[in-house]
């Protein structure tokens, strides 16, 4: 009786996995093996994008040195969405050529494309604010007008500086103690005697002669013309006041990218200007400024945002038209 169960226990230990338990363990193994997988694609996804846009912002580095170098010009291009240019002293030799550079595979420019021209100063007509993206995440290239250039900037930094009020200099200030130099008197100038006016002789009057009287005339009645009858005024249209239109009222715009909208005055003729502000200049930036128009002309705003939402103003003589932003 002890051998069988003996033996009967062996075979038991001996079984191994049924298929219920293999299908589960292969189940297992090929959901880590996905997370791992989607782990791995997104990871590489990321450095491609960290590759593009640290490439982007050193290059725009070294074209804003090279602008002060050479005491020239020196700019970075967006030709595409996957590619830019770089036109600067590359080889040190005095003469700025262009060459050609392009991103990472997947990942492309959100911003608008633009040139970003340093001037002999390393400065820039305006900040700029360049977006990257990949599906996987956003990045930025932040350049700011006295050529700053820092990457993944959370806000617009030449609109979060704050305008610089001068105070007007008080008039009771104390004057500087003097520095022992002795300044020389003014001279008293010598009053000029004033001569005696001599006095002017009266003049004798002149007697006034007496007026004769004239006889009055005796008047002659006017007759009483008849009255015209006056016709009645034609009515005059009333005219329809112009208004102003947005091409699109709500914008969903990528963080860090931009879009643009167009802008037009209804019922409008003659030369008129849209003028454009946002909600938060630190997160929304709206460029130009303002345009002119021409009628029915439309204008093209380019809208930049960074990571909040909030909206844009456009006003003009014929009213004004908000445009709500939203960051997706």
């Amino acid at each position: 009786m002890t051998n069988i169960t003996h033996v009967t226990q062996q075979e038991s230990d001996q079984r191994g996995f049924t298929l219920v338990q293999l299908l589960i363990i292969l189940a297992i193994v090929s959901v880590v093996s996905a997370f791992a997988v989607m782990g791995i694609t997104k990871a590489r996804a990321a450095i491609r994008l960290q590759t593009s846009v640290r490439q982007f912002a050193t290059y725009v580095e070294r074209t804003r040195s090279d602008a002060l170098r050479r005491h020239g010009i020196a700019q970075v291009q967006l030709l595409t969405t996957t590619t830019y240019s770089v036109t600067m002293d590359f080889d040190d030799a005095g003469t700025a050529t262009t060459k050609n550079f392009s991103l990472e595979n997947g990942v492309i420019f959100t911003a608008a494309l633009q040139t970003i021209s340093f001037d002999w100063r390393g400065r820039t007509l305006n900040e700029v604010s360049v977006g990257f993206s990949n599906g996987s995440g956003t990045s930025n290239v932040n350049i700011t007008g006295s050529g700053d250039v820092t990457i993944d900037a959370e806000i617009f930094h030449d609109a979060s500086v704050p305008n610089l009020s001068l105070s007007a200099v008080p008039s009771n200030l104390i004057p500087d103690p003097s520095s022992g130099v002795t300044s020389s008197p003014t001279p008293t100038p010598t009053p000029v005697p004033t001569p005696s006016a001599t006095p002017t002789p009266n003049p004798s009057p002149t007697a006034t002669p007496i007026s004769t009287a004239t006889p009055t005339p005796t008047a002659t009645p006017t007759p009483t013309p008849t009255p015209t009858q006056t016709p009645a005024p034609t009515a005059t249209p009333t005219p329809v006041p112009c208004s102003i239109v947005a091409g699109a009222n709500t914008l969903t715009i990528i963080s860090n990218g931009s879009s643009s909208v167009g802008i037009h005055l209804n019922n409008f003729a003659g030369s008129g200007t849209i003028s454009a502000s946002s909600s938060s200049s630190g997160q929304i930036q709206v460029a130009p400024g303002s345009q002119t128009v021409n009628g029915s002309s439309t204008a093209i705003f380019s809208i930049t945002v960074k990571k909040q939402s909030g909206s844009v103003s456009f006003s003009s003589a014929c009213g004004t038209q908000v445009v709500i932003v939203t960051v997706n």
